[in-house]
């Protein structure tokens, strides 16, 4: 097609279209920012109920004002998938900013904050917070629940209990990588959302059980079902009791698996799970990292194997899943090690979970591409092969957006590692709170911290943005011709 061919079926964003899908999102920030409030006053945390009651009300009040824009039903309106990527990117940016002022109540600064607060609603975990044990409680519950809902997805919650178009709705959530059937995008959401409070309950309730206060119970499950890392200790898991970090570790590995497929076991039953290719090579990902991870612990750090399996299991699930729980110090460990966690962040969990990376299935795509490759030197030259994962065929669509993510991945990762190099930074450990930033992941090598330089925080802000949205929608946001140019009538 010529290139004016294609500039005539080329259409800018509708900006009254994205503000008023924007502001259902608004609502449901609103609602949410109103829960941690109440608890902070319930705890006597009065500036910080203050700060998050002011803008839970101003959420509210602007998001209220912009759906009764005057002469447009969003009912009857379909968003267009530069109009979805615009929202979902501007979503994740608005959660986080409007975040900062109350999180200054902490005693840190507004780059730091928003730092905190950007690690939160993507699920991160890197934390210029210390001294966590002496912190408000409010403000550590601020930051769990922060990470619980941004662990779902601000935009499947909109779709559950506030969004009525279908089609709006469906076209937001495939912005999330949710893999929608042929139920309605609503349906859907509602049920992912169901599954993930049912699973943030259990968690808690089996945390609890195993020997942690109920509120640290609490301030753990939250993170852990969202697969985020905050934790409400320095130390992260290594002073709980091992049940404990036991049962945490299998919160993290149950959220990382596809939520949607939870729901299917009552009417197919527990093999459904173990069907799914995705399930499968997440398990044998997480066993063989933590497999590695305690050969290393054996051979080069001298421990006893007892202690080698606690951590590299520990470890393992941790990188695998994108959590960031840790029950030692990262920066300790040796560059094999590093190693290993850095290509388990990178892979990630099942798509529609709430872990992050690339996600397990891109990895079987570019696998299938090279045993495709491999086998059609021993075939036939006219034989026509297809490339499957889970038995369903790889379409071109799907393999070129892999490539695509994968090379964008990579150019974030190096040139992120490149300013913290010309920086003076560490080469290893910058390259390791790179990828640990861009994955969403939150195992630190020691670098992020209140003295880290504002520019290194800020290329750490970004990373943590660009793995959350999976860098297109952020680059469609910054993209003029998302806003220049002939728009659809309305």
């Amino acid at each position: 097609m010529s290139e004016p061919a294609v500039q005539a079926l080329v259409h800018a964003a509708r900006v009254r279209v994205v503000a008023a899908t924007l502001a259902q999102l608004l609502v449901t920030l609103a609602l949410l920012t109103a829960l941690p409030a109440a608890v902070a006053f319930g705890l006597g945390s009065l500036a910080l109920a203050q700060r998050l009651g002011l803008v839970a009300a101003a959420l509210g009040i602007l998001g209220v004002g912009l759906l009764r824009l005057p002469q447009l039903d969003m009912r009857r309106v379909d968003l267009q998938w530069n109009e979805a990527l615009a929202v979902t990117a501007l979503a994740f940016l608005l959660a986080a900013a409007t975040m900062v002022w109350p999180m200054m109540a902490a005693g840190i600064g507004p780059l730091d904050a928003l730092l905190e607060t950007v690690s939160a609603v993507t699920t991160t975990g890197l934390t210029v917070l210390h001294g966590l044990a002496q912190a408000d409680p409010a403000v550590l519950f601020l930051r769990a629940w922060m990470q619980w809902y941004g662990g779902l997805g601000i935009a499947v919650l909109t779709a559950a209990l506030i969004m009525r178009h279908h089609t709006s709705a469906r076209r937001l959530l495939e912005t999330t990588g949710e893999r929608l059937t042929s139920a309605g995008a609503r349906q859907h959401a509602r049920t992912v959302f169901a599954v993930y409070v049912l699973l943030t309950v259990l968690a808690v309730g089996a945390v609890w059980a195993a020997g942690v206060s109920p509120y640290h119970a609490l301030l753990y499950a939250l993170p852990a079902a969202a697969t985020g890392g905050f934790a409400p200790a320095d130390t992260s898991l290594a002073e709980l009791p091992v049940p404990a970090i036991g049962v945490l570790n299998t919160v993290c590995l149950l959220a990382a698996v596809s939520l949607p497929l939870y729901a299917r076991v009552p009417t197919h039953g527990l093999g459904v799970l173990w069907r799914d290719e995705e399930v499968r090579t997440l398990f044998a990902l997480t066993l063989l990292a933590a497999s590695a991870l305690m050969l290393i612990g054996q051979l080069q750090l001298g421990l006893d194997w007892p202690a080698a399996l606690g951590h590299g299991l520990a470890l393992g699930i941790s990188a695998q899943t994108d959590t960031g729980f840790s029950t030692t110090e990262i920066a300790a460990l040796p560059a094999a090690a590093l190693l290993v966690l850095m290509l388990g962040m990178t892979i990630g969990g099942c798509t529609g979970s709430t872990a992050g990376g690339l996600k397990i299935v891109r990895l079987l795509v570019l696998l299938r591409l090279v045993q495709l490759a491999l086998r059609r030197t021993a075939v036939a030259g006219r034989a026509v092969l297809h490339a499957r994962v889970d038995n369903e065929r790889v379409e071109q669509e799907m393999i070129i957006s892999a490539l695509q993510l994968l090379t964008l991945w990579l150019a974030v990762l190096l040139l992120s590692w490149l300013v913290f190099l010309i920086h003076g930074a560490p080469p290893l450990p910058s390259l390791f709170e790179v990828v640990s930033a861009t994955a969403n992941a939150g195992l630190t090598a020691g670098l992020t911290g209140p003295e880290l330089a504002p520019t290194l925080k800020a290329v750490l802000i970004a990373d943590m943005l660009f793995g959350r949205v999976e860098i297109v929608a952020m680059l469609v946001l910054l993209y003029p011709p998302t806003w220049i140019g002939r728009r659809r009538k309305l």
